[in-house]
């Protein structure tokens, strides 16, 4: 039988190995997996000349419509996702400070389904937060709907906040095995202290926001949740980690039997707080929590990450723009925009490329594990027979320097304006159709899926 689309003469990539073969692609789904020259028939080709051939990104933590409408954020920075070879993205919930769900009989989770349907160019699924009393109370009704992961928000302030962590915890396991929680780690108040003590010294440079949430702020709430989470048999993601202290902390948990995730990003692995050039000329710019580290932990994250410490990679892209940042380091929003787009390029040029860690570890922490750890796979991160034709092809020689003119996101700056780096995707497919080739966009919006996720 005739396949729609045949990816032809690729290195074919999963966590297992490298294979040359050809991908046979029919109705949105990979129906055939061959060795090269396999004579398959398809009404249309695409050469991969010899390329990596691997599972579209899948990127766990992506926030959206911190300061811009929700569709608005969806339609933007879902392109830039497809360019830079991502897929499928979790978005956090929490459109203007609103939890969407708590909304629930406005309607306002329909709507938000529909508005990311009708202008994203790539598939996502949701996270929610667990921010307050009501929150809590309708956490079981957020599976039903397909929603499998929470952000503990609830349990990131003061002793109050303890309990609030303890208490989420607790009716997360009564859910089942499929559900998780997100945990943010840093211990907040402390934080908060040494930050009002370097404003009244009139601090505002860039590493004073690093030297106000210091590294034992994260591993003192990692501790805490690891234990709750213990006690209480929660399952548990750690977004964002930075600290090298980590490794040691997550080896114990693991090996106590603790049901612990955890993901760093692009921007821990390769930036610190001594960062010449972009942060330090403009200082709302390195506002982000956490904050950068240092050469050190940049290197215990790669360990962590060979070693299988560290299970995935997230972007924690967030598309602030230079006017919303604003002049002042001490108020500007949380985080990094045009991280999602590059988190491909900075894989392959500062990890595979530099020998770090291997293209199987690649698709293993970007593609297989998160769509594991959080409920779409085999539908994503795969290339099997049945899963989702979502593939990247990739030139793993191809050299840019990066511009954030070039990027797609809202986003107006990068952190690594200027940077050349190896490896670029060439062609994203999303469910066997072209969305991007060599950085243009070719999905529509509308092109994406919400995934809703069993429980």
């Amino acid at each position: 039988m005739e396949f729609d689309l045949l990816i032809k003469d690729g290195r074919i990539v999963t966590p297992l190995g490298v294979s040359y073969g050809d991908i046979g692609i029919r109705d949105g789904r990979i129906a055939a997996i061959a060795g090269p020259d396999s004579q398959l028939a398809a009404s249309s080709t695409l050469d991969a000349e010899g390329r990596y051939v691997i599972p579209g990104i899948v990127d766990p933590h992506v926030h959206l419509a911190s300061r811009n409408p929700f569709p608005d954020d969806v339609r933007t920075e879902s392109r830039a996702a497809a360019a830079g070879g991502v897929t499928t993205i979790g978005v956090h919930l929490n459109v203007k400070g609103e939890n969407l769900i708590a909304g629930f009989e406005r309607g306002a989770f329909e709507d938000c389904k529909k508005d990311f349907e009708s202008n994203s160019a790539v598939d996502g699924f949701f996270h929610v937060p667990i921010k307050d009393e009501r929150s809590f109370q309708e956490m079981p009704v957020y599976p039903k709907i397909g929603i499998t992961s929470y952000k503990l928000t609830w349990g990131e302030v003061g002793a109050a906040g303890d309990v609030g962590l303890y208490r989420v915890m607790e009716r997360l396991s009564e859910l089942g095995d499929r559900v998780r929680g997100i945990i943010h780690a840093e211990n907040r108040e402390i934080a908060a202290f040494l930050a009002d003590r370097l404003v009244s010294q009139g601090r505002k440079d860039f590493p004073a926001w690093n030297e106000s949430r210091p590294w034992f702020c994260e591993a003192e709430f990692m501790e805490k949740s690891i234990l709750f989470a213990e006690v209480t048999k929660c399952p548990i993601y750690f977004e964002h980690v930075t600290i090298g202290r980590a490794m040691e902390i997550l080896t114990r948990a693991k090996l106590r039997g603790v049901n612990v995730k955890a993901e760093t990003c692009p921007q821990y692995l390769t930036l610190t707080s001594a960062e010449k050039g972009v942060l330090p000329s403009f200082p709302p710019y390195g506002h982000v929590n956490p904050p950068l580290r240092d050469k050190q932990s940049n290197d215990l994250l790669w360990e962590g990450i060979a070693k299988g410490i560290i299970d995935c990679i997230g972007s924690d892209h967030a598309p602030y723009t230079t006017e919303q940042k604003g002049d002042d380091l001490w108020a500007a929003p949380p985080g990094i925009g045009n991280i999602m787009e590059l988190t491909l390029p900075l894989l392959l040029s500062e990890g595979v490329n530099k020998g770090r860690i291997s293209i199987e570890k690649l698709v293993e922490i970007c593609c297989y594990a998160p769509a594991k750890i959080f409920g779409v796979y085999p539908k994503k991160g795969a290339i099997a027979v049945g899963a989702d034709a979502d593939l990247v092809i990739v030139d793993d020689s191809e050299r840019r320097k990066v511009s954030a003119k070039k990027l797609h996101s809202l986003c107006d700056w990068t952190v690594y304006e200027g940077w050349e780096l190896k490896g670029w995707p060439v062609a994203t497919l999303l469910r066997g159709k072209p969305v991007a080739k060599k950085g243009e966009i070719m999905a529509e919006p509308g092109t994406g899926r919400w995934l809703p996720r069993p429980c």
